[in-house]
């Protein structure tokens, strides 16, 4: 039996294909189903059955469209409260596909129904386990996304499945979750790496490290930062079961149509490299550089149904972004527009960005104000005196906090979310600087 692994780094998740032979069984496919299809096809292999370990949070489940478009069993837990037929499955269900062999472990704690996969097979009896949410490497899946009634219950449910998976199953088995990769779905982990076994996670993980549940419990509780504001979004759109994506280039407006747009309420979205935007961009256009971190932040700070405008340059990938975007439901891309086209409508604007080094040199001692963007557990772990702290995704509402009248310096771990934020700040008139630089010793990233 082997695994293929479908990675998609900008939500920190990955789907699974496990196949023996021809035979395969798709595991929390994203939205995007024809990257499926396309990767099964260039093996030669048949899709026999797909199966969601939970009613994601943090993206639109594939597995609904693809499996209705194959004609193949959809396997998730029978209590989830879905508006269409599907095959429910319970803890101890097994199922097998050609030679692949399905087994179903009711492994709560990321939410109530949520399932792991054990999949083996004749030629390889010790398999894999996709586990979702639940154990994942060095950490487990969070357990506040459903309500704050129901964290402490899911947070021990979690604690005992991750002790059940590797209490049950085989210490040589792989283990292959769907979040961990810089989703948000995760919570705190330890900073040792896996061996990718069940065996290398009873060594390594934070769970494993607690061996009272009431200290696992109060540990994990405290140390959750806010969840991105479109998850509340996702939960609803995979019980309806979604339709697959398929995205299109945007249409290319011309810089008039563009201003006429974003006069009557689109948001202008800048996707160039950061440091294009700080040369010169359109006045009114927000800056979030397409990358790995676009789709969660960019998700975080506008209305999901919001109408947007892509504003690019030469290398910039606008498909690659409606993709992204439409991987957490946000789907209303109106047009892209040219930016030098767009400024020479709207008027340039730019951006003043320095390092570190010259911020010390240059600025420290100078009359200013010291916005720190990063998240709060990463403010904790330290940052520079006198900063004030405001997460990126909460700016836009504590405008009230800064004064309009002196320089924000603007920083974050290494640059990104503090470009993002100074652009929104630069267009509500403030005037900006943003570090774009490592922040010496910073925990976490971008």
């Amino acid at each position: 039996m082997d695994v293929l692994v479908i990675a998609t780094p900008e939500l920190g998740d990955r789907s699974y294909v496990a196949y023996e032979g021809t035979t395969a069984f798709v595991i929390d496919p994203q939205r995007d189903i024809d990257r499926v299809v396309q990767a099964c096809a260039d093996r030669h292999l048949i899709i026999a059955g797909v199966g969601d370990t939970h009613m994601h949070n943090d993206y639109v489940s594939g597995g609904f469209a693809l499996a209705s478009e194959l004609g193949v069993p959809y396997l998730v837990h029978a209590d989830d409260p879905v508006a269409f037929e599907r095959v429910g499955v319970r803890d101890g269900d097994e199922f097998v596909f050609g030679p692949l062999h399905v087994t179903v472990l009711h492994t709560p704690g990321h939410t109530p129904t949520h399932i792991s996969f054990r999949i083996t097979s004749d030629e390889d009896p010790v398999g894999a386990v996709m586990s979702g949410g639940s154990l994942l490497y060095g950490s487990v899946g969070r357990t506040d996304l459903i309500s704050e009634e129901m964290t402490e219950p899911l947070t021990r449910a979690q604690y005992r499945s991750a002790h059940r998976l590797v209490g049950e199953l085989p210490g040589e088995a792989q283990l292959m979750p769907t979040h961990g990769f810089g989703s948000f779905c995760s919570a705190v982990s330890v900073q040792e790496d896996s061996d990718g076994t069940l065996g290398g996670e009873r060594r390594v993980n934070i769970v494993f490290k607690y061996p009272n549940e009431d200290d696992f419990v109060r540990m994990l509780m405290a140390s959750y930062d806010p969840y991105p504001a479109y998850y509340r979004h996702m939960g609803p759109a995979n019980l309806a079961g979604p339709s697959a994506l398929r995205p299109k280039e945007p249409r290319q407006l011309s810089a008039a149509e563009a201003a006429k747009l974003i006069s009557e309420g689109a948001i202008a979205i800048d996707i160039r490299d950061r440091k294009e935007y700080f040369n010169g961009h359109p006045r009114g256009a927000y800056l979030m550089e397409y990358g790995n971190a676009f789709s969660t932040y960019l998700g975080w700070m506008i209305p999901s149904d919001a109408a947007i405008i892509l504003v690019t340059g030469p290398s910039s990938d606008a498909l690659a972004a409606v993709r992204s975007l439409g991987l957490i439901g946000i789907e209303r891309i109106i047009g892209q527009v040219n930016a030098t086209e767009l400024a020479s409508t709207l008027g340039e604007g730019t951006m003043a960005a320095l390092s570190f080094d010259e911020y010390f040199a240059s600025l420290r001692d100078t009359d200013h104000q010291l916005l720190d963007v990063r998240n709060p557990s990463e403010h904790r772990q330290g940052g520079i005196p006198g900063a004030k702290q405001i997460p990126i995704y909460e700016v836009a509402n504590r405008l009230e906090e800064l004064d309009r009248n002196t320089p924000v310096v603007v920083h974050c771990a290494a640059g990104y979310r503090a470009s993002a934020a100074g652009s929104l700040l630069a267009q509500r008139g403030y005037d900006v600087i943003v570090i774009d630089d490592e922040l010496p010793n910073a925990p976490g990233h971008h």
